[in-house]
């Protein structure tokens, strides 16, 4: 029997890797919680040149929820950001899986420049102000992002080369015993990826897209989780990144 979601919003509950999640839509930062773990796959804000809104995408900007075909859906509105509209949407993947897809628009014309959504996953409890950050970019204009004045604390922040935008984006860390979690982002979806903290890392967020908004354009972007076997997640984490490079854009109802 497939996964499915239960309550009616703005909570909803699912079974995930032997664990039970709860997606907290109206949390200051959207995303799944479990008694021992998370946020993982949550919204944590929007950034922009010179900008970082942290809790842009929170309870206060939610405008809409519902839960069809399987999928929990949520539409976000900040204030004071070109009249942005954000839809995320998360789902079930077959018996270890967990999507997010977030889509991005405005209605404004010349205002929002290199925007990213920003995603937080983190398995133990963020790190303080202070600590290590490493940046993986996308290209030589995502590296610039960093220092363009939407990162606090540069001191503690190093950022590595740009990256192969074909390679598997994905990070495998350890979270209950005898299992490990490993997530991926569609490679040309993420502008940057920071990982928080030594390894193993207890946090990484991405930023996604980094390109300008205007009005008519719309920008999607894909995330999966996967709670693995500890023994088999090497090699399964390799069989589910193939598999999501592989999958064709999500229909739009």
């Amino acid at each position: 029997m497939a996964r499915q979601w239960a309550g009616d919003g703005p909570k909803y509950e699912i079974a995930w890797g032997g664990t039970d999640w709860t997606l907290r839509l109206d949390d200051p930062h959207p995303g799944l919680f479990s008694s021992r773990s998370g946020p993982l796959l949550a919204l944590e804000g929007v950034a922009e040149r010179g900008r970082w809104a942290p809790e842009a995408l929170s309870g206060s900007s939610l405008v809409a929820h519902e839960c069809r075909f399987g999928r929990v859906e949520a539409t976000y509105k900040p204030e004071a950001w070109g009249e942005m509209t954000v839809r995320a949407a998360w789902f079930p993947v077959g018996e270890d899986g967990l999507g997010l897809e977030v889509e991005l628009s405005a209605r404004s014309v010349e205002e929002l420049h290199d925007v990213e959504v920003k995603v937080l996953s983190a398995l133990e409890p963020v790190p303080p102000k202070g600590a290590h950050r490493s940046v993986e970019p996308r290209d030589p204009h995502s590296a610039a992002l960093t220092y363009d004045g939407r990162e606090p604390d540069l001191e503690t922040l190093v950022t590595g080369p740009p990256g192969d935008p074909l390679g598997p984006w994905m990070v495998a860390r350890t979270g209950r015993e005898g299992w490990a979690y490993v997530e991926m982002v569609y490679p040309h979806d993420a502008s940057r990826r920071i990982h928080e903290g030594k390894l193993p890392f207890s946090a990484t967020r991405y930023g996604l897209f980094g390109y300008d908004l205007e009005r008519g354009v719309v920008l999607r972007a894909r995330l999966r989780g996967h709670w693995l076997l500890k023994d088999e997640a090497f090699t399964e984490a390799g069989h589910r990144f193939r598999a999501f490079l592989d999958e064709p854009p999500p229909l739009r109802t």
